[in-house]
């Protein structure tokens, strides 16, 4: 028996709207704003924690875009207003996966990992994290090739192999 249920998604308030998707880039298009409530459930009955977040589907590309208001706020708007208010969504572990990277680029052989990974996740993006992801990808590059250059300089300095 579960103890907390999964979060049911319920679109509420759906309204039509023009907007510029951010996503595919086509212009004036229409699209659907709607409100999107999750609730956290006890035993599927008691409601634990609830919150609502606001989203555009772009009926040319399907994406799902992140709205800073409520779509009952975007009604009856211009398309230039409704692009002030919409933007692509960035996922969450894309993010943190981007500012990790970022972090561990100097670690060798990790740092290389971590970015690739970072990059892989964050390549098809706009924004940010995939800016984040290809310069951590430089740095960790740049590190692991100064380390690898430090090493032979000692080895051939001091003559004898030194074991990682």
């Amino acid at each position: 028996m579960a103890l907390i249920s999964p979060l049911p998604r319920i679109e509420e308030h759906r309204v039509p709207v023009v907007f510029d998707c951010p996503d595919c880039g086509a212009r004036n298009v229409r699209g659907m704003a709607f409100d999107l409530r999750e609730t956290l459930r006890l035993n599927y009955r008691v409601p634990l924690w609830g919150w609502s977040t606001h989203w555009v589907r772009c009926s040319h590309c399907q994406a799902e875009l992140h709205a800073n208001c409520k779509a009952e706020d975007l009604q009856g708007r211009s398309p230039t207003d409704v692009n002030h208010h919409v933007r692509a969504y960035l996922p969450l572990p894309a993010r943190v996966l981007a500012i990790i990277s970022l972090a561990t680029g100097w670690a060798p052989i990790v740092g290389v990992l971590v970015a690739l990974c970072a990059l892989v996740a964050n390549i098809r993006t706009r924004g940010w994290p995939r800016w984040v992801s290809v310069g951590a990808l430089v740095l960790a590059t740049a590190a692991n090739v100064g380390f690898v250059a430090v090493l032979w300089y000692l080895r051939n300095k001091i003559g004898t192999p030194i074991n990682v």
